[in-house]
């Protein structure tokens, strides 16, 4: 992978360079946390790095909470264009940008479920990672796989903070394409090596937190085969369905389709955010509804995540970011879900 050192006092020049391609939005350490903020030319060379990701995920620069998809009726075809604004999104995260690549397993690459809207914000996206040089007690991306720093394949370029600036690596062609006209000098040896450094040490943190969270059994087959383990009402107890679970993951995509009427006989019709813990997202015509109950929401989300979309895509909808954990306002923690699921079996088993 090519690799390039980015002085800092050249930080400012660089930011106006990708600047050429959109509009700029930049994780940012903020005094509220980590955020994602709209950048000023201003501010281009003024850059506060965050340590880990944003407390937002970064999937609402691809879709909007409510959204016009389609008006009618008339007697008229048309065909529209849809007009996205070209950005350039600098810092997210391996988890946020391993989030970006699950969202295009459905509305990109699948022929069943392809998004026009998804497809053009990503279209119009420049994506620029950056290491993590931290954790929080929250994030278990190792235990999917994953580690603190962007995976490749999954960014355009990506920036590693090191002595004096920093290192940017070339992720893609369009990354390199938008390189094109600033020069930069190779990265030096000592940089990489302090990089992988940084990486490894992360790394072991990680799994040093984590440790007490690993299973035997993969987390598909956790969910999978045990859909009436006790572990379910015990961790979802807690639950008050507020959905902020749903609404800071990288990674969930429940929506809503309605129509209204307009003053004028016209028909509008809409989608928006939705989300599985809410009772009535799975009502059913004739009043039915399979997951009316509190505990069977909660389950719901785990199948969807571990069981269904691995089922259909072989990878899991989760990229261990663990703003769920830092959210849940019951205190739920979806590694102690996982783990209490196999505990409870192989209790069950020794009971037999």
């Amino acid at each position: 992978m090519e690799s390039y050192f980015l002085p800092a006092e050249r930080l400012g020049e660089f930011v106006g360079h990708l600047a050429k391609f959109g509009k700029i939005y930049r994780c940012e350490q903020t005094e509220s946390g980590p955020r994602i903020k709209l950048v000023q030319e201003k501010d281009y060379g003024e850059w506060n790095f965050p340590a880990v990701r944003t407390d937002e995920p970064a999937k609402y620069l691809f879709i909007k909470a409510k959204r016009k998809i389609a008006e009618y009726f008339d007697d008229k075809w048309r065909k529209i264009t849809i007009e996205e604004e070209p950005k350039v999104i600098i810092g997210l995260k391996g988890c946020d940008l391993a989030a970006i690549k699950i969202w295009d397993k459905v509305f990109r690459e699948d022929e069943q479920y392809k998004d026009p809207f998804y497809i053009a914000a990503r279209e119009n996206a420049l994506l620029v990672g950056a290491d993590c040089t931290g954790i929080t007690p929250y994030c278990f991306c190792n235990l999917l796989g994953n580690g603190p720093y962007p995976a490749e394949g999954e960014f355009d370029l990506s920036l590693s903070p090191v002595e004096g600036g920093f290192v940017l690596f070339v992720g893609t062609e369009r990354g390199k394409k938008a390189l094109e006209g600033f020069s930069l000098s190779p990265a030096p040896a000592e940089a990489l090596q302090k990089i992988e450094s940084r990486r490894r040490e992360l790394a072991r943190k990680l799994d040093e937190q984590n440790a007490k969270y690993k299973t035997d059994t993969s987390w598909r087959e956790l969910v999978e085969k045990n859909p009436d383990s006790p572990a379910w009402a015990k961790h979802g107890a807690t639950c008050v369905a507020c959905a902020a679970c749903t609404y800071v993951c990288p990674t969930c995509f429940c929506f809503q389709i309605y129509d209204t009427v307009r003053p004028d006989g016209k028909y509008e019709r809409f989608i928006a955010l939705d989300s599985c813990k809410y009772p009535r997202f799975s009502f059913m015509a004739g009043g039915l509804n399979p997951r009316g109950k509190l505990v069977e929401r909660f389950k719901h989300r785990y199948n969807h995540k571990f069981f269904h979309y691995h089922w259909r895509y072989e990878i899991y909808a989760c990229t261990g970011c663990g703003r769920c954990i830092e959210n849940c306002m019951g205190a739920i923690d979806m590694r102690e879900t996982l783990k209490s699921v196999e505990v409870m079996k192989e209790t069950a088993k020794t009971e037999a």
